[in-house]
């Protein structure tokens, strides 16, 4: 019975949370289209792919700037893999303006994914970044905004 509740509890959590992130997501996307983000700022959308294991799937962000935290940005992702699996995780990293565009390095703990390591370059249609755990995975995304 412990282990069918723990179950249900999961399910009904990733459900709320993958409704939730699509809810914002079209909130992201009618504001980007009407123009109320600036770069590195808004949705984005792509792919992940982890080189080590051959992995991949679908990928959107909401990148959002940190009010009172000067370039601080919150970033909530929603992948997808073996296309029935779906999950969502927010990190908050520094994304330094550089060259036209801007550079995010951090670091953060994803719990059963391990410590998540990850570098971007950002620029207005472009957002390419390489990521790595402490499990031994390599990998990379890329985006662009959305149509």
């Amino acid at each position: 019975m412990k282990t069918l509740s723990i179950l249900l509890s999961t399910l009904v959590s990733v459900l709320t949370c993958s409704c939730t992130f699509n809810r914002d997501w079209n909130e992201a996307v009618a504001n980007y289209r009407e123009g109320k983000y600036k770069t590195p700022g808004g949705p984005w959308t792509g792919t992940w792919t982890t080189r080590t294991n051959g992995h991949t799937g679908d990928l959107r962000a909401i990148v959002t700037p940190v009010p009172e935290e000067e370039n601080q940005y919150d970033f909530r992702y929603h992948a997808t893999w073996s296309r029935i699996f779906s999950g969502a995780f927010k990190v908050r990293y520094v994304a330094e303006p550089r060259n036209g565009g801007f550079v995010v390095n951090g670091e953060e703990s994803l719990g059963l994914f391990g410590k998540f390591n990850h570098r971007a370059k950002i620029d207005d249609d472009s957002f390419e970044a390489t990521y790595s755990n402490d499990k031994g995975e390599l990998g990379q995304f890329s985006m662009t905004r959305p149509e």
